[in-house]
């Protein structure tokens, strides 16, 4: 029977897609090099890209790769009952097995609102003098402001158009490329 983990990877491959594992490298049976393990612990998150040559091989009880990291090539195992992720790196879609999942990776996990126990707080909103003050009644925080004309903007009951909002969004990024 297959795995789990090896049906998402080989269906990701064949739709031509990138797949993305979640590894806890602390796990017993992990095999990568030691300054990955010390430096990722237990949120190792590899993307097994179909362009590089990473001879993967399944077996009943882990995948086996070939991986770089930082240029430095190594022959890494990872067993199923170390890998809680497996999803399309572009899209985030896969599956998650909670049961491999470490309590850390666990406790730190989003949880929507919706799924919360208790209701949500609301939320706190600075003033431009940078002064805390909490709404009366709970309401969407305005989008982050790059300026202090921007942040008194946001505080008013209009909002700018879309297109305007658009365009002062577009003009905080900067593009840089490799070109001279």
């Amino acid at each position: 029977m297959v795995h789990p983990v090896q049906s998402v990877i080989e269906s990701l491959y064949a739709a031509g897609r990138c797949p993305r594992i979640h590894v806890n490298a602390l796990a017993e049976g992990v095999v990568c090099p030691d300054f990955i393990r010390e430096q990722w612990g237990e949120r190792l998150i590899i993307d097994l890209d179909p362009s590089y040559p990473l001879d993967l091989t399944f077996t009943e009880t882990h995948l086996e790769a070939d991986l770089s990291f930082g240029g430095y090539v190594s022959r890494c195992v990872f067993p199923y009952d170390g890998i809680y992720v497996v999803a399309d790196r572009n899209t985030g879609r896969g599956i998650v097995l909670d049961q491999n999942m470490p309590e850390s990776v666990r406790r730190g996990r989003y949880v929507p609102p919706a799924e919360r126990k208790e209701a949500p707080k609301a939320p706190v909103l600075r003033t431009v003098e940078g002064e805390a003050e909490s709404p009366s009644k709970p309401a969407e925080a305005p989008a982050p402001a790059e300026t202090e004309t921007d942040q008194a903007e946001a505080s008013t009951d209009t909002p700018p158009p879309a297109e305007e909002t658009a365009r002062k969004r577009r003009a905080a990024f900067r593009v840089i490329d490799g070109g001279s």
